[in-house]
């Protein structure tokens, strides 16, 4: 039997692959005397002849054996480098469990010639582990909380996203964080902005969300604390000024191809996917010409502070031309 455990959720294929590992320890070798581990870190490090005698081996004292390779399907990539690992995949032997596992995107591991081949085999199982969004990452929050003993209403966790977006890692140390402070009360908006620090420095991205004329209010009132926590004006205008670079680069991606996916954009512009979603929705809100005009303005404007004009008349103007509906 073989498992192909993927996806950049790297969190969540860990914790998948470790399941495996220790559900087969549970259930057939206590002593973990039948379990091996192998970790590929770059392509020196793949040794298919040492990985053929751990799979070929029969199982000690023990009807089954599990073999774990972590990295394989990023460091065997062309179909050279697979044709060795089909004939060790091929024959697998019924008394062995072999556990593929790649914190890589979907996307990437499914292209490779390895992964073609080796899930058309017989006995191969596949849990793809994306990274999670919307109403899949609001359950999976509020379910890491539940297991915490902790309560988090939709509306936290959606405090809790803006803040540190949907990386897992960070997310499972921020719930248990919060958790512990929380106690026997809910896990409240208050906590996560006392505890939790913005993973998009300044809180961009609540900015930019807001950057249209119905919600001008809140994008001036979101300015407002980020000035009352002590927020720098220069590296404010300078994150400002990047924003609307992505979105003019997004942009143009969308031009090109219509059917642009968060994944297109992530690999284009080398953005962790999160952020290509939040800055793929905001391209595809905004005219081509509109946004050039405010990358004008804000070479304009960042000319003008090493003139001498004050950087957070700068920002004040640059953030009003952005909410201008005209």
């Amino acid at each position: 039997m073989i498992l192909l455990v993927y996806g950049d959720d790297a969190f969540r294929v860990k914790e998948r692959s470790r399941e495996f590992v220790e559900k087969f320890a549970e259930k057939f070798d206590p002593t973990r005397m039948n379990i091996d581990e192998f970790v590929f870190a770059k392509k020196d490090d793949v040794n298919v002849a040492r990985i053929a005698e751990a799979v070929a081996a029969s199982p000690f004292l023990s009807a089954k054996r599990m073999v774990r390779v972590d990295g394989i399907f990023s460091t065997v990539t062309t179909k050279p480098d697979a044709e060795p690992w089909i004939a060790v995949l091929e024959r697998v032997p019924e008394s062995t469990i072999l556990v593929l596992v790649d914190a890589s995107s979907k996307e990437k591991v499914e292209k490779t010639e390895l992964w073609k081949r080796v899930s058309a085999m017989k006995e191969v199982h596949n849990y793809p582990l994306p990274a999670l969004s919307g109403s899949e990452l609001q359950a999976w929050i509020m379910n890491r909380a539940k297991a915490r003993g902790a309560v988090m209403v939709p509306a936290v966790v959606t405090a809790l996203v803006d803040r540190v977006g949907n990386d897992s890692w960070r997310l499972e140390t921020e719930i248990g964080k919060l958790a512990a402070y929380a106690g026997d009360a809910p896990i409240s908006e208050d906590m996560i902005r006392v505890l939790v620090s913005s993973e998009y420095r300044e809180d961009i991205f609540a900015l930019m969300d807001a950057m249209s004329a119905d919600r001008a209010s809140f994008a001036l009132k979101k300015l407002h604390e980020e000035r009352v926590a002590g927020a720098d004006e220069f590296p404010l205008f300078g994150m400002l000024m990047r924003q609307i670079r992505l979105l003019l680069q997004v942009r143009s991606l969308c031009d090109e191809s219509p059917n642009v996916g968060k994944q297109d954009v992530a690999n284009a512009l080398g953005l962790h996917p999160f952020v290509a979603q939040k800055v793929l929705g905001e391209a595809r809100r905004r005219s081509f010409e509109r946004m050039k005009e405010w990358h004008g303005l804000a070479s304009d404007l960042d000319f003008a502070m090493k003139r001498g004009l004050a950087p957070d008349v700068a920002v004040d103007r640059l953030v009003a031309a952005m909410l201008d509906a005209k």
